[in-house]
């Protein structure tokens, strides 16, 4: 696993060998990153479900301004931190902590965020409940990004008003869906 483009691509990461975690595949990561084009330029991102870190250190490498990692399971955030090491410290930080404490944590520091990566395990029933939260939280800008990875077989995350299912992208087994709130000219559209 290699961050792609950017100030660091082509950098390995470390990942834990057996199935802890899923990284998010290379060509998954390209068209990714192809559709959210120039929203990653000094973007704030958190990456939550981060495992190796890849989608968040993807974008730092690209030019966003801060990210914020979370990863509950302790083996695998030691690995993190591992591959945190190539970013200078003052663009990141890291959560040793279940997805949702570390954005009831990060409400009450009223952190906001440009970008958002949703991947939880999958058959877990994580990514509704976390979806939900992090849209009522309001810590997502108004003209911000959530992209939630899931199994090609289940339904995208419902959400709330005034966020929209703007894109879904299926890869084999795996599907992105990303979620803004329109804007005003979309929403008066026919």
């Amino acid at each position: 696993m290699r961050i792609i483009a950017g100030q660091w691509g082509g950098r390995r990461l470390s990942a834990p060998k057996g199935k802890i975690t899923r990284p998010t595949p290379d060509r998954v990561r390209e068209s990714l990153f192809s559709i959210l084009g120039d929203r990653v330029e000094g973007a704030r991102v958190l990456d939550l479900f981060a495992g190796t870190g890849c989608l968040g250190l993807e974008c730092l490498s690209r030019g966003a301004a801060h990210g914020v990692f979370v990863e509950k399971d302790r083996r695998v955030f030691n690995l993190l931190s591992e591959n945190l090491q190539i970013a200078p410290p003052e663009r990141y930080q890291s959560l040793n902590s279940p997805a949702q404490r570390a954005l009831r944590h990060l409400q009450k520091l009223e952190s906001t965020f440009d970008i958002v990566f949703l991947d939880p395990p999958y058959h877990l029933g994580l990514l509704q409940p976390t979806f939900t939260t992090l849209l009522e939280s309001g810590m997502v800008e108004a003209e911000g990004t959530v992209v939630c990875e899931h199994y090609s077989k289940d339904e995208p995350p419902t959400p709330s008003e005034p966020w929209s299912l703007i894109r879904t992208r299926q890869f084999g087994e795996v599907s992105i869906s990303l979620f803004q709130v329109p804007s005003s000219q979309e929403k008066e559209a026919p």
